[in-house]
Parts: structure tokens; sequence; C-alpha cells
């Protein structure tokens, strides 16, 4: 069932809403997440794409069934750097500080990172060109 996000103390829930249309339902996992690596990081984050509507999805060149068309994801991007905020969230999921990221994606050339509460993988992490 879901629930309405709400703000936290960094991040409207409006900053997750589709780049398209507008639609939002982010899931308040994905929020909190981002809030928490916020604090962590110490610096400002910018969420790239967070919820995505169908068309935007294709749009953009993501996979059918992506878990942003579901609210469940979010690109971040920080002025520290994507391979810093990856090692980041590496730690803090180690440290069981992030209990809800299934799967987190570092993309080294676009310069953000991709996270996820969708469903657990064979592998937690990944990096790409």
């Amino acid at each position: 069932m879901a629930t309405t996000a709400t703000d936290t103390k960094n991040f409207k829930v409006s900053e997750f809403a589709c780049k398209h249309c507008g639609e939002n339902k982010i899931d308040q996992r994905v929020v909190n997440m981002a809030q928490k690596i916020r604090e962590k990081a110490g610096a400002p984050i910018h969420i790239n794409s967070g919820y995505r509507c169908e068309k935007h999805n294709a749009n953009v060149g993501g996979v059918k069934g992506s878990f942003h068309t579901q609210g469940l994801a979010a690109d971040l991007s920080c002025a520290i750097g994507a391979p810093k905020l990856a090692c980041i969230i590496m730690d803090m999921k180690a440290r069981g500080e992030l209990p809800d990221l299934e799967y987190a994606i570092l993309y080294i050339k676009k310069n953000f990172v991709h996270i996820d509460c969708g469903k657990k993988r064979s592998i937690f992490f990944e990096i790409r060109a």
C-alpha cells in the first residue's frame, strides 16, 4: 500500500517528482535514504531523477519496469563527486545504516549514483562507465 511521502530536513518530496509530467509516487524509504546519505556526506545532494512516469522513463533510456517507475529509486549527484558518494553509501550499507537499500550503481562518466529499495539482487553494488 503506497503512502504519501513527506519532506525531510534537506529534501522536499517535490525534488523526486517526474521531470516530464510532475507526477510523484516516490516511496518514503527513498527520501529517507537520500536524507541519511546527505547527512553522512556533509554536502548538498541533487536528485537527478526520482520517480519517472513510463513516458519519461522511455525517453531517458530507462529499462522497462525500472524501479524509478515504481517510485523505488533515485539518482544522486553531489559536489564531492560520485565515486566518493558511492564509497560513503557502501560504507553506510556495510554498517547497517541503510537497511532499505537493495542496490546501488556508480555511473562514472555521468557522475551520479543510483540507489533503490526495489528487490535484492545477487550483487549489491555495480560500477558502470
